[in-house]
């Protein structure tokens, strides 16, 4: 902003430098006199600018160097301990000031949902909070309410120094204020995550760009689903209609709600019209996600392959982490090689580029730990070289551009759950692409209502798509009555 203020002093300057000369009609001792005071004037801004600058730059170094710990724990509140695990353990060894003792991970509720409406009572309960975790659809609810949220320019973060990732994540932890309450340490672009076994055996395909031709837009990737079948294999192509649907709801490229009003467009009827062909044909498997079952179709050769994103195969993740099941491996990659698909899977970009989710760190306006605060929020967010670190300890795609493309010149990413593939190289274009300015801060409560409503209609509650839209509608006004809908 400073060197913007510069450009525009200059410009000014200079602008008034030109309309002299224009008035005085070229006369050299006047282009000589004003070019002089131009010069001088600028000089002068320059001058106030720099010092500006200075001034502006000192004090938000000292504002970070000032931060202190009222109470020795640093408590970060989220759901799960997927990443914090890993954050934890990647952060203690590289810096010893931190340890089990004094960073602490609170739970809150079991699962996203559960925790946005929990977080409320927590906070209001008075117990300790400092960091907390903020997931994609609801990010909103939070970001925008003082009460709840502080700007990270409180822990002396310029907005030079959270802006450096990928656009989108800025933009959604930033509230209508201008402020960036929300810092995230991923980017989650999403691809088609495959059985390499299957795919040379029924399709031919032996690399994942030969595969990619048999899933590269809805149309080939339809006519694959029914080649299958067609050639006797009872094998699905999508894991699930909740996979299927994470693509879908990035591609609907504009916002559930705008000018408080609910908007449905075509692209809802196409949708349902698609889950319905692939419910009725097979194309897909009828295990919900996020079931103990989901984790066991990718191994049963129930299906050819899964949509997945960055977060979902990394260390921990949620498959090679076998969700659903009681014994998580420590190390996913004990189970990914040893089990009965270990090292069978390859990832290649699928038939629309999309993205899944995501967590954002805030800060609590109860922070009493804002060194910590800061530390936590530097490491995992701002700086690069500690991101890299926990990317590779993770497999975990990170916010920051170069760091990933470093990773990937390097090949120093191997992913045991896709037999060595490097899925960071096959998604890092995708991750540019990521647009999410159609967020809005009802989209976790609309989704749930429209998954619903395809979930009836392709078990035959509903005996058409005008139905289930209907249906779909009423839902919605009844849990969002300030939302028009007609």
């Amino acid at each position: 902003m400073n060197k913007l203020k510069k450009s525009l002093a200059l410009v000014a300057v200079l602008a008034i430098a030109s309309s002299a000369l224009v008035a005085c009609g070229g006369n050299s001792s006047s282009t000589a006199d004003t070019s002089s005071k131009a010069e001088s004037s600028a000089e002068e801004s320059k001058d106030e600018s720099s010092a500006e600058e200075s001034k502006d730059e000192s004090s938000e170094g000292s504002a970070a160097a000032e931060l202190t710990n009222e109470d020795p724990t640093l408590s970060v509140l989220s759901w799960t301990d997927n990443d914090l695990k890993n954050m934890f353990a990647v952060l203690f060894q590289e810096n010893s000031d931190y340890n089990a003792d004094n960073v602490k991970w609170v739970q809150v509720g079991t699962g996203g949902e559960e925790a946005r409406d929990q977080y409320v009572n927590y906070f209001n309960g008075g117990e300790d909070c400092d960091l907390f975790c903020l997931e994609a659809d609801w990010i909103l609810d939070y970001i925008e309410k003082d009460e709840y949220t502080a700007p990270l320019t409180d822990l002396g973060f310029t907005k030079e120094d959270l802006s450096h990732g990928y656009g989108y994540v800025t933009a959604i932890g930033t509230d209508s204020k201008g402020n960036i309450k929300g810092s995230s340490w991923q980017a989650t672009p999403g691809g088609y995550v495959y059985r390499t076994d299957l795919a040379e055996e029924y399709l031919g395909a032996k690399t994942p760009a030969e595969m990619q031709e048999f899933v590269k837009d809805w149309d080939t990737f339809t006519a694959t689903a029914k080649k299958l079948q067609d050639d006797g294999h009872k094998i699905a192509m999508a894991d699930t209609l909740g996979g299927m649907w994470q693509v879908a709801q990035y591609n609907k490229g504009a916002a559930w709600v705008k000018d408080d009003k609910l908007v449905v467009d075509d692209y809802c009827t196409k949708y349902l019209e698609r889950a319905k062909e692939y419910y009725d044909k097979g194309y897909v498997t009828q295990e919900a996600q996020w079931s103990g079952g989901w984790n066991a179709i990718m191994q049963d050769d129930s299906t050819m392959g899964a949509f997945l994103c960055t977060w979902c195969f990394g260390k921990n993740g949620t498959l090679s982490g076998m969700e659903g099941n009681s014994e998580t491996p420590d190390d996913a990659t004990e189970w990914v090689t040893d089990g009965p698909t270990g090292g069978k899977f390859n990832i290649t970009e699928g038939p629309e580029g999309w993205a899944w989710g995501g967590t954002w760190l805030a800060l609590s306006t109860k922070c009493n730990t804002k060194k910590s605060a800061h530390d936590f929020v530097e490491f995992f967010t701002v700086n690069a070289d500690t991101m890299k670190k926990y990317a590779l300890y993770a497999s975990e795609f990170v916010n920051n551009k170069d760091t990933m493309k470093a990773i990937i010149d390097e090949g120093s990413n191997k992913n045991a759950y896709l037999g060595g593939q490097d899925q960071f190289a096959v998604l890092f274009n995708q991750a540019d692409k990521i647009d999410m300015s159609f967020v809005t801060q009802y989209d976790s409560v609309i989704k749930g209502k429209f998954n619903d409503a395809v979930g009836d209609y392709v078990a035959g509650t509903y005996a058409t798509t005008d139905e289930a839209i209907t249906g779909f509608k009423a839902a919605v006004q009844a849990d969002l009555p300030n939302i028009t809908v007609e």
